[in-house]
């Protein structure tokens, strides 16, 4: 899809809305603007106000009807303390107000969390939650599986998070509720659920910046009687500022269709597609050594698309969903340089999945979980020029059965445990468990917690089909399994309006999957990490919110030999030790401004040879601000490396440099 067919799409989009809305409209518009939630405090929000804007209402009902990632079933006020803190959800109005587009963006914020990329904008991205690969965190649409591209790594820079009602992000293995590649945990974006869907909106925004960049979007919801429609899209041009050739195009479109059946009674069906170009320069330098041949020509073209059917029963005491997902990513990489030449491929990834869940709560006091789903998964990398590779393909298939319990012990106790057995055709079977107690000391507002889990993951596509000479066979493999344990304690502060906590967590991973980089075979390794992580959030005022957050991390590897150049003992690279985030929020009337650092200190990277190589910490601020010109119109603008800090993500990618951006916002509510 081009731009200028997108930009038709959103403009016939939002003509037939307005032209609705003008011949409809019962009541009086209201604000859509002005956001009277709590910015920072997103987990639950209660709609006590008749003056809230109905986009904002409209946000506020879906929190509270959608399962958490944590649990899956639906918490009410009264059971939200026995989420941990590593439980984070970011409501749309924060990610709004923070002009966030990108997953990446809000991770770097969060606790636990240390994000990499390979230059600007569109860049490969890694996520290593608590030290865990960059695989190892399962991403989900609406608590559906999204593809994860043939290396697994979900692609979360192509995932456009403007128009979201929330995002949910679970840090700690989620394998038990989750299966594979939930190792470092899960990662929900919420889009409108059209079940749930209240009131016609229409919001849509246009923005334009530094380094020739262009973004805009829209989100379209309706109801007519039973049927509820929620559509979404999202459009980026800009060249980046790395180098020459590094231009980044990406849109998708995302839409939920539901129908009530009957009384409680819902069939919906989920979609979304995504298409993206880049151009990828290469590596700048290694170790501080200018690269020959850089930029180079390399381009990457990504497709991925979700379909997913469902039928849900709600009921007061009980609830039922099954669901059916088709998945597909493919990946045209093209120039790409290797010692035989041009290592031109096309990987293509798609998957199958469906899942039953039922849920049961016989009291206030308990909620009880069954469930079971099927997975299947192909994997293909197909050369596109002639080379030494050969094409490479390969597949498996599990079947899995999962519980939990979520029970409210006396003395304000709390347990919250589950299990899971998936069933595999290739690789070994596994079994995965998660416990978690939480104590409450209401007199004092503290709370103490503990968990242990489990988690595992089969090998990725890249593991078997991108070996050179094709040398490994699949089967041999382990999958990678994880022990997990964290305990620690959170106080409220601020007469309930703010919260502190301390997280001591410990992780051990066996048969770590490392692609060779020398011999081109796949070689396993153990290894182990520890930290903790530290966070605070609080009101100070009726107008100033405040957060910070900071983690220790240490990760070694203690059995095997990590890229070909690591031995036991060394660090896994790309894992800063320290990482700090914080930011302030100051709200008037009409107007709200902000600003905030994340950082990242005691960095080590792979250096010429593939050996160890310290590279500079960094510590990069951005500046925001928003003005109500209208009931219904909006202006924006940001600062983003706001003191023009000059750094590596990853040794050798540079980061993008200071870049200033401002955009309009225009908002419907009926």
């Amino acid at each position: 899809m081009n731009h200028d067919l997108l930009m038709r799409t959103i403009s016939i989009i939002a003509t037939a809305v307005f032209t609705s809305f003008l011949a409809n409209a019962q009541e009086e518009t209201e604000s859509t603007l002005i956001d009277d939630i709590a910015t920072l405090d997103v987990t639950y929000v209660n709609d006590d106000s008749s003056a809230r804007s109905v986009i904002i209402r409209e946000e506020v009902t879906q929190q509270l009807v959608v399962p958490s990632i944590a649990t899956r079933t639906v918490l009410d006020e009264e059971k939200k303390e026995i989420l941990l803190p590593s439980v984070d959800t970011i409501s749309g109005a924060e990610i709004r107000t923070f002009q966030r587009y990108d997953v990446a963006s809000i991770l770097r914020q969060s606790a636990g969390v240390s994000v990499t990329a390979l230059g600007g904008e569109g860049a490969q991205t890694s996520i290593f939650v608590r030290g865990m690969e960059s695989d190892h965190t399962v991403v989900l649409l609406n608590g559906r599986r999204l593809p994860r591209g043939l290396a697994g790594l979900y692609q979360v820079e192509f995932l456009d998070v403007s128009n979201l009602e929330s995002l949910q992000f679970s840090r700690g293995p989620a394998s038990s509720l989750y299966g594979s590649d939930a190792l470092g945990g899960a990662i929900d974006l919420r889009t409108a659920d059209a079940r749930f869907i209240e009131a016609d909106t229409l919001s849509t925004y246009v923005e334009g910046g530094s380094f020739n960049t262009f973004r805009s979007g829209g989100k379209v919801t309706l109801r007519d009687g039973r049927v509820g429609i929620a559509l979404d899209s999202s459009f980026l041009n800009t060249a980046n500022n790395r180098a020459a050739s590094s231009d980044y195009e990406n849109q998708s479109l995302r839409g939920n269709v539901a129908y009530e059946i009957g009384d409680g009674i819902y069939l919906d069906i989920l979609g979304s597609v995504q298409d993206s170009f880049l151009e990828v320069p290469g590596r700048r330098s290694i170790a501080g050594v200018a690269r020959p041949g850089f930029p180079v020509d390399q381009t990457n073209a990504n497709q991925s698309s979700l379909f997913s059917p469902r039928i849900s029963i709600m009921r007061e005491d009980w609830d039922f969903s099954t669901f059916y997902s088709y998945t597909t990513n493919v990946l045209d990489d093209r120039e790409s340089p290797g010692f035989a030449g041009n290592i031109d491929s096309r990987y293509e990834q798609s998957g199958r999945e469906w899942e039953s869940v039922f849920n049961y709560r016989p009291s206030n006091e308990a909620t009880l979980t069954i469930g079971a789903g099927h997975s299947a998964f192909q994997f293909a990398r197909t050369p596109l020029v002639a080379t030494a590779q050969r094409a490479a393909e390969f597949e498996y298939a599990f079947t899995s059965v999962f519980a939990q319990a979520d029970i409210a012990l006396p003395a304000n106790f709390h347990l919250l445990t589950s299990g899971r057995y998936d069933d595999h055709d290739t690789f070994e079977s596994q079994g995965t468990y998660t416990a978690q107690l939480i104590h409450l000391i209401e007199q004092t507002g503290t709370t103490l917690f503990t968990k242990v889990a489990t988690g595992y993951k089969p090998p990725n596509g890249l593991d078997f089909t991108n070996n050179l000479f094709n040398t490994t066979n699949p089967s041999d493999l382990m999958p990678e399994e994880s022990f997990t344990y964290e305990f620690g304690i959170s106080q409220r502060i601020c007469n309930g309006d703010g919260i502190v906590s301390l997280t001591y967590f410990n992780n051990d991973i066996e048969n770590l999957i490392d692609n060779d980089p020398n011999t081109f075979a796949v070689s396993q390794v153990d290894t182990e990490s520890d930290g903790f992580e530290f966070e605070f959030r609080t009101s100070t005022t009726e107008n100033l919110e405040l957060y910070a957050n900071y983690t220790y991390l240490d990760i070694n590897i203690i059995d095997g030999s990590y890229l070909a150049a690591f031995p036991a003992g060394s660090r896994l690279p790309r894992r800063p030790r320290h990482t700090i985030g914080a930011g302030a929020v100051y709200s008037a009337d009409r107007w709200q401004i902000g600003a905030e650092i994340n950082g990242a200190y005691d960095r080590i990277d792979t250096g010429t040879f593939g050996n160890l190589t310290s590279i500079d910490s960094f510590t990069v601020a951005r500046i925001f601000g928003n003005f109500e010109l209208t009931d219904s119109v909006e202006i924006y603008g940001r600062l983003e490396n706001a003191f023009d800090e000059q750094y590596d993500f990853s040794d050798g990618y540079a980061a993008p440099g200071i870049g200033a951006f401002i955009g309009a916002r225009f908002l419907i509510g009926q």
